[in-house]
Parts: C-alpha cells; structure tokens; sequence
C-alpha cells in the first residue's frame, strides 16, 4: 500500500508540479490552505503520513497550520516538509520551531523532494516504532514499568540474584476512586503520578529493585530487603506522604508483603500472594500492611499446580471432547451438538472445568486449549464423514480471550479448510458477555465468519443488562437461554412471559433459540408451548465422550 501525502498550497500550479514529481511513488491528496488541510486530517485520522506544506496562504497560512498541528495529539506526528523560497532563514527558523521536519526549495527539484521525502517518512517511522516499543514497555501516565515488563524485569533480577532476599510488594491505595468522584479524573491522575514520584524517589538508591504500575492506584515492588522492620518503615513512611497529597481526604496506602521463598516461582504467582496479603488489612485505619501467610494461598497453589500439569496434558491429550446433545422438541428428534472439554489426569480422575476454565483465561492458556477442541471437533466431523454419516452441526466455544486474537478468522477458516469440513457444520458459541467487552471487535469478526459460512451462537442470553442491544448492533443467528433464568424470578410468572417474549421475538428475526439446562419435563411442555425449536439439558442427555454421541446420532436403531 502507498504511503499518503498531503501537500497544502494554494498555487494550482505548484500542486500539480508536486503531483507529477510523486504521483508514481505516493497517494497524493490536496489541500489548498491550512485550514483545509486541518479538515482532511481530521477525516482521514491515522492515514495521512507526510505533509508538504507551503507558507504563504489565504485562510489558514503554514505558519498558524503548524501550530495547530503541534497542538493536536491526533497530528503531531506527522512529518511536515515545508516549501519556500531559498534565502529566508527567519522562516526556517520559525519552521524548525513549530515543528517542521524538513525543507523543500522552489524551484523544485525532483531528485531532492523524492529523497526528502523518502528521509521523513522513514524517520517517522522509526519515531512510531521506538513509540510503539516504549508503550509496550512503559505505562503512559507514570513512566514506571507496566505489568508485562514489571514482570520480565522482576524475573530477570531474581534469576541474577538468587541468593538475596527479596520481597514481592503490592500497593493500592484505600479509598482511591473518592479522588476521582469528587475531584475529577485530572486530578485523580495527578495523585498517581505522584505516588509513582514516591515510589522512584524511594527506590532510587536501591539497585535491587523494579516496579510498575499493575492497573489504575494498584503499584508493584519486588525489592532486597534486610528485615521486616525495613518494610513496616516504607509502610509508615509512605502513609505519611500520601496524607499530605490530598489532605481533605485521609488517604491510606495499603501494602501486601509476599516474603520469597522459592524465588523460580512465577513472578505472576508472587504478586497473588501479595494481593492476598493486602486484602488483610482493607478497611482497617489502623494497620496498612500485612504479610502473607500459608494459609492464605492454598487456592493460588493449586492453580500452579494445574498450570504446571497443563502442557504436559495437552501433549499427551488428555483433554477429551464430550459433546452435550441438543434436540429438536418440536420434531423429537436430535439436532446436533455442543463439544465440551474435560480433562482426565491419571492420579486425579476428572478435572472439572470450573476448576480449570479460569486458571487458563487468567493466564492465556485458553487460546491454545481454544485451538486444541476446535481441531478435535474437525477431527471428529471428518471422521464421521469419511464413514458416511451425515452428521448434524455441531458447535464449539470460543473464549473471551480467544476473540481479542486478530488471526481467529484465519484460524477457524484453515482448519475447517485443512479438514475438508463444511463451515455449516462447525458453529461457533460466544458468550454474551464477550459480545459487550468490544463491540465493534466482535461485530467485525463475527461478520467475516459469517460471510464464510460459519453459525454463531449467543450462549447465555439475557445474563447480562445489554442483550437487547447487542442483539441490535451485531449480528448472530442463534439464541441461547439458560433455564436458570426461570428459576431467580423473585416475581411469579414473570420471567415464563419475559422467555416466551423473548422466543416470539427471535422467531421474527427468523432466529432459533435454544433452551439450555433443561431438566424437567413441565419446562420441555411450557417451551413446546411457546414455539421453542431446541433444548439441551439433562432431562434428554448429559454431556458423553464424543464415542457415545456417535451412537446415539448415528447408530440407534
């Protein structure tokens, strides 16, 4: 794709001059003033990348046009070449002062421009990408490490100095969000970026130490320490500075201290500790920092324990699909799928998924686990057309995390390519809640799956306090609707005519809804009554290895 270049100049004949010189090279747009100019960008934010700019215009000249850009976070990055006449170094001088990048002369000569050109915009772009790498190191408000690089760099002096002591800190701030409600999100930043000012003021002589900023008032620390009345000091000292920032409010610094032990522990893991610790003292005027003890982190064990059993059990596939029936009631017939994920360990029998799911969408695992049942589930489809079935859809989940990939398209599309397997028969399920978190993320990827044939599901229907406009904004084709629902009605009645709302409504967008968590036979009567199509529950099958699913779809007599 070409780079695009705006030249400003109200001559008619110097733009077509310029035209001419870069029209093979670059998309060349035209602007015949500044204040033009300044309208372009704004139309095309993010698109423009170099600017040949001359000075002397009506309207809005070069001069007043490069302050506004200089003003602008949206525009201060592109590079601006200005065109003037030889022999006015005031000019350039107030150029270079605004922010100006480069000179072109007039008369022009091609050679020149085309080389200049080329030079800024290669330095732009090195400029964006030293930008890019700092924010993915930095956090923008406070310039200390963000959580990504707190860690990396936490793991780093750890494996260096394995002999030292070291404490793991976690700092928040008690009554931090008061800040923001009565004083506004300006002022809350600046109460941030002066704890951050605390924090690097008091590590500044500290040559074992990092830390960073985790998320909002939540700081980390991993520092060499020489004993635990070292660390009550800082707790002290710090609460009286964070007193003094705001002195309307008594605002207390909460510390939670994680003694390391087992310094080749995950840094990750460390910090848990240290949040557990931390939850000790919330609420409590009188004490600020607590350590963390044993029995505080039995449940941060057991996820290491399931995060370090996870790849050796995907190499040795011992996560199996099951796959939950879903009938159609209206015919008594079934109607396809839902592939389930369990995991079996030799020593422990079967891990359940609320004990696994979230340890795996706490630490990324749970795109791969992702990937692992879809190609399974293409696996199993092609493996019943090879042997002649004709095999009613089947439908797998895709997680939270698993939507943020901006490769899942391309992911999907090549394994069901790579198997040979009908995108009709390969649906995909979202959770409501993953539909609000980025709108605009989902709506774009759910189209293009559609557009290749593939159904998608919304699992969870009515959980959240958005459906309705989620169901308006983006477009899905099936609906699902736990038959928990029913049961937290406080309101007799209600939620039977709410569902029964909710399925003639789906009817007409020409939208299946299936009932999940069907276990009585009054609920399969009331749903055959208001026109339900589908149900999935206990009361027709329960989750079964996909062996046992193959029998009952394809081989009952």
């Amino acid at each position: 794709m070409k780079n695009v270049v705006l030249i400003v100049d109200d001559d008619t004949i110097n733009r077509m001059i310029l035209m001419n010189i870069l029209s093979d090279d670059y998309c060349v747009i035209e602007a015949e003033n500044g204040y033009e100019a300044l309208q372009i960008l704004d139309a095309h934010e993010g698109r423009v990348d170099a600017i040949i700019l001359d000075l002397i215009m009506p309207v809005m000249d070069g001069f007043e046009f490069l302050i506004q850009c200089g003003e602008s976070e949206k525009h201060n990055d592109i590079p601006i070449i200005v065109s003037t006449v030889a022999g006015n170094p005031e000019h350039e001088s107030h150029c270079l002062e605004l922010g100006a990048w480069d000179f072109i002369r007039k008369p022009y000569n091609a050679k020149i421009i085309r080389y200049r050109l080329k030079n800024a915009l290669e330095r732009s772009q090195l400029q964006l990408m030293k930008k890019l790498q700092y924010m993915e190191s930095y956090d923008a408000l406070t310039g200390l490490y963000c959580r990504d690089r707190f860690q990396r760099e936490t793991r780093r002096l750890l494996d260096e100095y394995p002999q030292k002591n070291f404490v793991l800190v976690r700092l928040d701030i008690a009554k931090f969000q008061l800040v923001n409600s009565f004083f506004g999100i300006p002022q809350g930043d600046g109460f941030i970026k002066k704890i951050a000012d605390m924090i690097k003021e008091y590590f500044s002589q500290n040559p074992y130490a990092t830390y960073g900023r985790m998320r909002a008032d939540v700081f980390a620390m991993c520092m060499e320490y020489q004993d635990k009345r070292e660390l009550e000091n800082m707790a002290g000292l710090f609460r009286e500075k964070v007193r003094k920032i705001i002195p309307e409010f008594d605002m207390i610094p909460v510390f939670g201290f994680y003694l390391v032990t087992d310094p080749k522990m995950e840094v990750n893991a460390m910090y848990d500790f240290a949040k557990m610790a931390s939850k000790q003292c919330k609420g409590s005027y009188i004490q600020n920092f607590a350590y963390y003890e044993d029995a505080m982190g039995q449940d941060v064990i057991n996820e290491q324990k399931i995060v370090n059993m996870t790849r050796p059990a995907l190499e040795q596939e011992k996560f199996v699909l099951y796959i939950q029936p879903k009938y159609d009631i209206q015919g008594d017939r079934i109607a396809g799928g839902e592939v389930l994920v369990r995991w079996k360990e030799s020593d422990r029998g079967m891990i359940s998924p609320g004990e696994f799911i979230p340890v795996f969408e706490r630490n990324g695992f749970i795109m791969q686990l992702d990937y692992y049942v879809w190609e399974h589930a293409c696996k199993l489809l092609r493996g019943w057309l090879d042997k002649g079935y004709t095999p009613m859809p089947i439908s797998v989940n895709v997680s939270r995390v698993s939507v943020y990939n901006p490769n899942l398209v391309d992911l999907i599309c090549s394994l069901v390519e790579s198997y040979q397997i009908p995108p009709e028969l390969f649906q995909l399920e979202l959770t409501e809640s993953a539909y609000t978190t980025n709108p605009f993320l989902i709506r774009e990827t759910m189209k293009k799956l559609q557009e290749r044939g593939f159904t998608i599901l919304m699992d969870d229907f009515g959980s959240g306090y958005s459906s309705l406009n989620v169901l308006k904004d983006i477009a899905v084709d099936v609906l699902k609707i736990d038959m928990k629902f029913m049961e937290e009605a406080e309101i007799p009645g209600r939620s039977e005519n709410i569902l029964a709302s909710v399925v003639s409504m789906a009817q007409r967008l020409k939208m299946p809804v299936i009932a999940e968590g069907v276990e009585k036979k009054s609920q399969v009567d009331f749903l055959k009554g208001i026109g339900c199509e589908y149900v999935q529950g206990f009361y027709f099958a329960k989750p079964m290895p996909s062996e046992e699913y193959e029998q009952l779809a394809f081989c009952a007599s």
